[in-house]
């Protein structure tokens, strides 16, 4: 981590601090700064019960007394919160194999991070929908879950394959196995919150040409949009047409309504353009 010199860069310096984010010029690497009291999977204020909220929310919808074998097996195992347990129950219960994934996978991001990571790989991998489920419409009715896209941004979404896709890359790209976060969000609807997660993902990755061409259109309409077009410049910046990342920021910085972590990046790109040839 470079050494801090305040809030503005300077060309006797090589870093530039904007908030938490922050530019080492001569490694060329940026990077942000989690305070004492932030946490990675942090609270945010939304709407949905999230998966620390499941088995309460389970408990208080009882199998009805048509309900097969696996579904009360699943309920029972989903009402003690315990991952382990809902994965067992999709052993004895293969239907609810997919059910099982995502659910243990969720309950498991804060605790067991490689094997929630196998988990919701493999209902990824079996395209499933958690929307369409009859049991999560009826045992978790509103459930959603909080993703961390990137720092300064989270998204709360319902319990949806577009969210578990987001949590696991989160986890792939925490882990620097960006390809295969990559494969997984392009496996699934490109919404402005993807984008945004692809966009850092691939210039993590260094495929600077696939961030530009897939940013292509992005327009400045709020905070998610907006980091989205800061990590568009930084690929422009990195593939050498600085006019273009110059241009870029410039659209970003048009709007006061951005948060500080938004502006913050952008901030940190705009320092790197310095002294860079086009």
């Amino acid at each position: 981590m470079p050494q801090r010199f305040g809030a503005d860069w300077n060309p006797f310096s090589t870093s530039f601090i904007s908030g938490e984010w922050w530019y080492d010029r001569s490694e060329n690497t940026f990077g942000y700064t989690l305070s004492e009291n932030d946490r990675e999977w942090g609270d945010t204020t939304w709407e949905f019960p999230d998966p620390e909220e499941y088995a309460v929310l389970a408990a208080e919808h009882q199998p009805g007394w048509t309900a097969n074998a696996g579904e009360k097996a699943m309920h029972a195992a989903l009402v003690s919160g315990d991952p382990w347990a809902i994965d067992l129950a999709a052993g004895r219960h293969p239907a609810y194999r997919a059910t099982a994934d995502t659910l243990a996978g969720l309950l498991s991001l804060n605790t067991q991070r490689s094997y929630a990571g196998e988990l919701l790989d493999r209902a990824i991998e079996a395209d499933y929908e958690p929307k369409d489920d009859s049991f999560v419409r009826t045992y978790l009715p509103g459930a959603g879950i909080v993703v961390p896209i990137a720092p300064g941004v989270v998204v709360a979404l319902p319990l949806m394959r577009t969210a578990v896709a987001l949590a696991a890359a989160e986890l792939h790209q925490a882990a620097q196995e960006y390809t295969r976060a990559i494969d997984i969000l392009e496996s699934v609807e490109r919404t402005t919150h993807v984008t945004l997660s692809l966009a850092d993902l691939l210039c993590a990755a260094g495929r600077y040409a696939e961030a530009i061409e897939m940013t292509d259109g992005v327009a400045n309409t709020d905070d998610v949009t907006a980091l989205t077009m800061a990590y568009r410049a930084m690929a422009q910046r990195e593939l050498g047409d600085v006019a273009a990342a110059a241009q870029t920021l410039e659209d970003v910085f048009g709007r006061d309504s951005r948060s500080d972590e938004v502006v913050g990046f952008a901030r940190v790109v705009e320092s790197s353009l310095a002294g860079t040839s086009t």
